[in-house]
């Protein structure tokens, strides 16, 4: 056995996630005729819902406490409106067969808490339990802890913003034939039981330490959700077994695992050793800080609106070349194009893809067209087979009249794996600057486009544009200057 002090030398900024998570099936029996009457409830997705899910799943169920308006709204068992109502998903809503329906003539409406996962005889302040054997996707995702406030609202559909309570840790792996390795990864000295208090926000491990088995999402991927605690310097805190050979992991320092964080180690090994070791934390399955750098602020929250986009750290491998066709307008800002607008066809390719810090190239060509088109900032975010890809790109046209347009873009590409292709591809042109454009051909600064792949599958297919260089788009700039142009 090896021991080997790991140091946690890379950190950036944290923000909270919100998400919900599955808990069990419906019970034998149950319906799944919704009420719909009383009050409902919408979950709210700001980023990936779930811990490894884009949505909760048809028959998960929550609590729902319902809270009069006061001064100070809190959770206080025997003078609520209603406690512990088991809401059950019904696809887009959560409702139940007894709902709570607000008093009658009521003009203040109520305060609403929601917890998941449902279980009988949940109050404000609880004790979680995550599962010791994580190694299973349901007791992956069954150690899940979220909650969720509303302010008061007389509203008979009310939205839930859920936030995950725990702390998600993730190990990937990088290295050849890693597919080939096996692979099994341990937390040492871990707190799994968590007291809860939803008034105060306050969750934090307590009792006993145990050891928590990693789950495999992945080929390179594992994960393991754990109480928010604090692991000491020295203590062995993670075993890797790489082909037989164990490896203990120590702390060069003091590491706390925080409520909504997630912490990502990433490893690299050899054949027959692990060489190489860096940390950092990250907001759990929030935005990935890159996003900003390619995007700006202002566009974010209107791309949004038009196309998915899949946060997230474990994006799937999209490796390959790809056929758009056909592709047409989704939504120009400008109104470029109408909805639904057949525009130029498009052969893409990504290669080079790291999974390690979610790093890869692209290139693109059509069936005419001169020019050249370079790019830095390439990226992937996402989780499952949800994926959006994010890339600076800078490029120069000259013109009839000889006058030579320089300009830089934000291509956003999202889209989900497919076995025969990428499902759902969208394709956004975002104009960031631009100089030069005496004419007035191109997109207005801060204007975007959206487009899709119509039929719902973008193809695989063989390449035959042009080869690059890591880190560098290259490809036909006239597919692109196309549909950039008024």
């Amino acid at each position: 056995m090896k021991r080997i002090y790991f140091a946690l030398i890379a950190l950036v900024t944290l923000f909270s996630a919100c998400s919900g998570d599955s808990y069990n099936s419906l019970a034998e029996g149950e319906s799944l005729i919704p009420a719909k009457k009383g009050i409902n409830f919408r979950g709210s997705m700001t980023g990936a819902s779930r811990a490894t899910e884009t949505a909760f799943e048809i028959g998960d169920h929550i609590s729902v406490f319902a809270v009069r308006p006061s001064d100070d709204i809190k959770l206080e068992l025997e003078s609520n409106y209603a406690d512990n109502v088991r809401y059950t998903c019904y696809g887009s809503y959560f409702d139940t067969a007894e709902p709570i329906t607000l008093p009658e003539n009521d003009t203040k409406g109520l305060a609403y808490y929601a917890i998941y996962p449902y279980y009988h005889g949940m109050t404000d302040a609880f004790v979680f339990v995550v599962n010791e054997d994580q190694t299973r996707h349901s007791s992956y995702t069954k150690s899940d802890l979220c909650t969720a406030f509303c302010a008061p609202t007389t509203d008979k559909t009310v939205n839930l913003e859920f936030n995950h309570r725990l702390s998600n840790v993730v190990v990937k792996f990088s290295g050849d034939n890693i597919a080939n390795k096996n692979i099994r990864v341990e937390l040492n000295n871990v707190q799994v039981s968590c007291a809860a208090n939803i008034n105060t926000n306050i969750f934090e491990g307590i009792g006993e330490k145990y050891t928590v088995i990693m789950g495999k999402e992945s080929t390179n991927t594992f994960h393991a959700i754990i109480p928010p605690q604090t692991t000491y310097k020295d203590q062995v805190f993670m075993t890797i077994t790489l082909n037989g050979e164990e490896y203990e992991l120590s702390l060069a320092s003091d590491l706390s695992f925080n409520s909504g964080k997630q912490i990502v180690f990433d490893i690299e090994v050899t054949d027959t050793a692990i060489r190489d070791l860096n940390g950092y934390l990250t907001p759990w399955e929030e935005e990935d800080p890159r996003f900003n750098e390619v995007v700006p602020e202002d566009i974010e929250e209107k791309l949004d609106d038009h196309m998915p986009i899949y946060t997230g750290v474990n994006p799937p491998i999209i490796e390959g070349a790809y056929y758009l066709n056909p592709f047409v307008a989704v939504y120009c800002e400008d109104g470029g194009f109408e909805p639904g607008y057949e525009v130029m066809s498009e052969y893409i390719r990504f290669s080079n893809q790291n999974t390690a810090n979610n790093t890869l190239d692209m290139a693109e060509y059509s069936e005419y067209g001169n020019g050249h088109l370079e790019g830095s900032g390439a990226f992937i975010s996402g989780s499952g087979n949800n994926f959006t890809a994010f890339f600076n790109t800078n490029g120069t046209d000259t013109g009839e009249e000889g006058n030579t347009v320089t300009f830089k873009t934000a291509l956003v590409i999202s889209g989900t794996k497919a076995s025969d292709g990428i499902k759902d591809l969208y394709y956004a042109f975002v104009m960031v600057e631009k100089n030069g454009d005496y004419y007035g051909d191109f997109m207005e600064e801060g204007i975007f486009r959206v487009f899709k792949d119509q039929d719902g599958l973008s193809v695989k297919t063989s390449w035959n544009g042009y080869s690059l260089s890591r880190g560098v788009v290259q490809g036909l700039l006239n597919s692109m200057l196309a549909n950039i142009k008024k």
